[in-house]
């Protein structure tokens, strides 16, 4: 539930910029950041919400039958809080996004889906840093590839690949693409502004910087601690039947704390 408000209260204050905006040229129309996050946080939203009302079925118990046995759902008023919550979500990057267009583009939603298309092949496409030789330039290039690649394993892998890089087992496991791929946004974002001189000077890309350190941190620190659980590695049966997987993990998510100075 706090995911849910967390991400609801970003998406709020995405729709609230794009409602100050007096001209979509002079202040949406370039700012590509605040556009690519606008559409992430929706596709988040859809997603997650998409999760809470079918959770039952994707973490469905091999061989239950009739009831349906699972290791994670979510019913009554609970169910509709966070589909609720998500769904607001959902809404607000939605219109965030939307006020980022060209009043003509705006006017005829059914070029949308092909300017999406275009946006991310083209992003893409310049995953790859424009200068080898800097490492700050390599370092987000590298994490964006690969929180898109646990946004994959984790979305269309089985188990126990699925299970990297949360170690939520079989409960939570599919619904952790939906933080990865957010990293992944930011991490393009970061990796544009240190091509563009900016990662140290800006004030958003500092705070997107030190989100993701965050993140790496709070991720090593529970994967630190996993180790002091007595139960370790017993009750870890599905994390350790992908022991190189999870130790790329660590290592890949351990990039996040290097710092941004060459």
């Amino acid at each position: 539930m706090t995911a849910a408000i967390l991400i609801a209260g970003s998406c709020a204050s995405l729709a609230l910029k794009a409602s100050r905006a007096r001209t979509w040229d002079d202040d949406l129309g370039n700012d590509t950041s605040f556009r690519r996050h606008s559409l992430a946080l929706a596709t988040t939203g859809v997603a997650s919400s998409l999760w809470v009302k079918f959770a039952d079925v994707v973490t469905r118990i091999p061989g239950s039958g009739d009831p349906l046995l699972s290791h994670q759902s979510y019913s009554g008023s609970m169910q509709a809080k966070l589909i609720g919550c998500y769904g607001t979500a959902a809404a607000l990057g939605a219109y965030g996004w939307i006020k980022c267009l060209p009043e003509d583009v705006r006017r005829n939603p059914f070029s949308w889906p092909g300017r999406i298309v275009d946006g991310v092949s083209q992003s893409l496409l310049q995953l790859a840093p424009k200068d080898t030789s800097d490492p700050v330039q390599n370092k987000y290039s590298l994490l964006t590839s690969s929180f898109l690649i646990f946004t994959a394993m984790q979305t269309i892998c089985n188990m126990p690949i699925a299970v990297i890089p949360s170690w939520t087992s079989r409960r939570l496991s599919r619904a952790f693409p939906m933080y990865t791929f957010l990293g992944a946004v930011t991490c393009f974002d970061l990796k544009e502004a240190t091509e563009q001189g900016r990662i140290l000077t800006d004030e958003s890309s500092r705070l997107l910087s030190a989100g993701v350190r965050s993140f790496g941190g709070l991720y090593l620190g529970a994967r630190g601690l996993s180790l002091l659980d007595p139960s370790f590695p017993k009750h870890f049966g599905v994390v350790n039947q992908v022991p190189g997987l999870a130790v790329m993990a660590i290592l890949m998510v351990g990039l996040t704390l290097r710092s941004d100075k060459k």
